[in-house]
């Protein structure tokens, strides 16, 4: 019982003392050892084989002068290690799982033999990563696809690592005290980031908060966040936070699924009390229904050599939400038409065309009076997603994969609604917000053995995210009714469609989403050489990236105007004729809403304003960063990490000549490209040293105490 509380208390104090990894990687894992002889003498010159179980797929490497190992860069499975060096029996070390950005520590002691007698060990009997420093914290496959998740949105994962603070669906979230867009989304490595927001491009959330697009859960293998890293991690201050993507191998596998949320499966609500419900109105529960259907499928197209692998799925929904609210119904129109006429007042012909129009007809019947409007309008959303995976072997030095992501769909719900809470800000259909979306993530990976001590990585990817915002209904025409509202405030040199946001006291208003929304393409070039070298094991490199944003946001483009009922002499009239038609409502209390409606139906506005002018702004940002760092194994129980990054951001910028910036220290606003160069100065010392350590104190192997130090210059 002591040796098993002791055992316990030094894995946990390694946890708590878990500082960084000592390598960089975040989509792939890395196997690295020692090879000694029976007195723990180094054994140089032996040649180390790693040989992946799922497709067979060997790597060859050959012990430096201290006798260490290392295979960088590997994709995620079970290997099997065998090492033989003459004089020596051969040793197989099997099932060792490869995690993401994981580094497995692998000591191997051979024993004196002949080349015919071998010696094999599980490396369950191994110490696991005793010589590095990692704060990876992973989610393995088998935790993937049993852990229920709501709307199966992988991003909630980000929820259960340590430091982390937030609501976590669409990946809004904080790690480590950051803000929620500090964190570096990715998939196998490659920028998955909306680059207007810096939060998931693939999964964010909508209008609702349900992801608009999702990876297949079923196509993830690992999902993983480095929280602290060596020189080879940078760009966020929040961490990396990478999703794997599985691949195909010498077996078929694959799964196929079904899972439907549906209302008739849960308890009604405590919010909802169907005795209090508007008269016409029976069900106690909104409907909901979220259905998501798919498969997975993976193999070989040649055995040890080519490999696919693909999914799908589909989500569609619908969330019924209630809310109670006043509309300008026929009744309520009529009595504010008969102030007009009491008053000697003409209608608008402007007016009353957008009374005729704006508002669906079926408010139409209902009362003259407030709260005449109970709304059981669903929000709805779908989406299709797909990803296609392709590994090819060229041989035991090249291996090349390739990969694609794509999702498509829409959403429309209100906005500032609590599906939660089953209720709508805004209850007009015509007014909920929708917003079709396009996410595609690609990637091309390249690994290369150019040595048996010297390896490279090539990457390439783009992400692309496209996301448009309108009211569900934008198909009015202003300046057919006779107003006019913008006409140089143009979409591709087309006048702008919808109402524009009308506000009549005490009604609710309409026109509540500018036609708005965002196009950013993202592409990156990296490269990375690791070299082993008796007791160093180098690894250098660097990456460009450059993100391109064509964003158009024309808020108010359209107009906001307000009518509070304080621009005509109804309330003065009231006074003296207080029972007359239009001074109260169906309940014959006074009614002010009856005085707002009637300044609309005027055309008289108590306030408004009108933004004109092209809003669409088209920007370019170039990154860049290198970095450069070093696994020394000092001796056997201490190794050093240390390593040195500097990135660059470069100033927003295009060719247009329409980024404009208020210079304080000029006194004026300046434009880019006319008068200054960049609306920011750049800044190129941005220089972080690294430092880490790991160390074992005893011989006991489940206990190692490790410490990462890091600047920013």
């Amino acid at each position: 019982m002591e040796m098993h509380m002791r055992r316990w208390f030094g894995l946990i104090l390694a946890t708590l003392l878990v500082a960084v990894s000592a390598y960089g990687q975040t989509f792939r894992g890395s196997i690295n050892g020692t090879v000694t002889d029976p007195s723990g003498a180094v054994v140089a010159g032996a040649s180390v084989k790693a040989i992946n179980d799922a497709t067979a797929v060997v790597q060859e490497a050959t012990t430096t002068s201290d006798g260490q190992f290392s295979f960088q860069d590997l994709t995620l499975s079970t290997y099997t290690i065998t090492v033989t060096a003459a004089g020596f029996s051969p040793v197989t070390v099997e099932k060792i799982e490869v995690t993401a950005g994981g580094a497995y520590t692998l000591p191997v002691k051979l024993k004196v033999g002949s080349a015919g007698t071998s010696v094999e060990v599980s490396a369950a009997v191994l110490s696991l990563d005793t010589t590095t420093a990692a704060q990876d914290n992973t989610v393995t496959t088998e935790a993937v696809e049993d852990v229920p998740m709501n709307g199966r949105d992988f991003t909630q994962f980000a929820a259960v690592q340590p430091g982390y603070g937030g609501y976590s669906v669409g990946g809004f979230g904080s790690l480590n005290g950051t803000r929620a867009n500090q964190m570096n989304w990715q998939i196998d490595g490659v920028d998955n980031n909306d680059f207007w927001h810096n939060i998931p491009a693939v999964n964010q959330g909508g209008v609702s908060g349900i992801a608009g697009v999702i990876m297949p859960l079923d196509a993830i293998d690992e999902f993983g966040a480095q929280t602290q890293s060596s020189a080879e991690g940078g760009r966020n201050a929040g961490g990396i936070v990478n999703v794997v993507l599985k691949s195909g191998s010498n077996q078929l596998h694959g799964s196929a699924y079904y899972f439907n949320r549906n209302t008739a499966l849960g308890a009604a609500t405590p919010f909802f009390n169907p005795s209090t419900l508007p008269a016409g109105v029976s069900h106690a529960k909104p409907p909901l229904r979220n259905e998501n259907y798919g498969f997975s499928l993976g193999g070989p197209i040649f055995k040890d050599k080519t490999f696919w692998f693909l999914s799908f799925e589909k989500q569609k929904y619908t969330i019924g939400l209630s809310g109670l609210n006043t509309e300008p119904s026929q009744a309520y129109q009529n009595d504010a038409l008969a102030l007009l006429a009491a008053n000697g007042i003409p209608e608008s012909p402007i007016s009353q065309q957008m009374a005729a129009n704006f508002w669906p007809s079926y408010i139409d019947n209902l009362p003259a009076q407030p709260g005449n409007y109970f709304a059981t309008n669903p929000s709805t959303g779908y989406s299709y997603n797909g990803v296609i995976k392709l590994d090819h072997n060229f041989n035991e030095k090249e291996h090349l994969s390739a990969r694609w992501f794509g999702g498509q769909g829409s959403q429309t719900a209100p906005l500032g609604g609590s599906a939660a809470l089953a209720t709508a800000s805004s209850n007009l259909s015509y007014y909920f917000e929708k917003a079709p979306i396009h996410v595609y993530n690609y990637a091309i990976t390249l690994n290369s053995v150019i040595t048996p001590r010297m390896t490279n990585q090539l990457l390439f990817g783009v992400n692309y995210f496209n996301q448009v915002f309108n009211d569900a209904n934008h198909s009015f025409d202003t300046a057919a009714y006779g107003l006019d509202l913008s006409p140089d405030a143009l979409i591709n040199g087309k006048p702008i469609l919808g109402a524009p946001n009308i506000a009549i006291s005490g009604f609710e208003q309409v026109g509540i989403t500018a036609p708005e929304g965002r196009n950013d393409i993202t592409g990156m070039l990296a490269d990375i050489v690791s070299y082993n070298v008796g007791k160093h094991q180098f690894r250098f490199g660097g990456e460009f990236r450059q993100g391109h944003v064509d964003e158009f946001y024309f808020r108010k483009s359209l107009g906001k105007f307000v009518f509070d009922g304080s621009q005509g002499p109804w309330a003065a009239y009231c006074t003296v004729h207080a029972t007359a038609t239009g001074c109260t409502d169906a309940l014959g209390d006074p009614d002010p809403n009856i005085f707002a409606l009637a300044d609309f139906l005027a055309g008289d506005i108590q306030s408004g304003g009108i933004a004109v002018g092209d809003a669409e702004r088209k920007v370019v940002v170039n990154g860049v960063d290198f970095f450069g760092q070093d696994a020394w194994q000092i001796t056997r129980r201490f190794n050093l990490n240390w390593g040195l990054r500097w990135d660059y951001f470069g100033p927003l910028h295009n060719g247009t000549k329409d980024l404009a910036v208020f210079n304080a220290s000029a006194g004026a606003v300046q434009i880019q490209g006319n008068g200054i160069n960049s609306i920011f100065p750049p800044d190129k010392n941005n220089f972080a040293p690294r430092l880490g350590f790991a160390y074992q104190p005893t011989s006991r192997e489940d206990l190692v105490v490790t410490r990462w130090y890091r600047c920013f210059l």
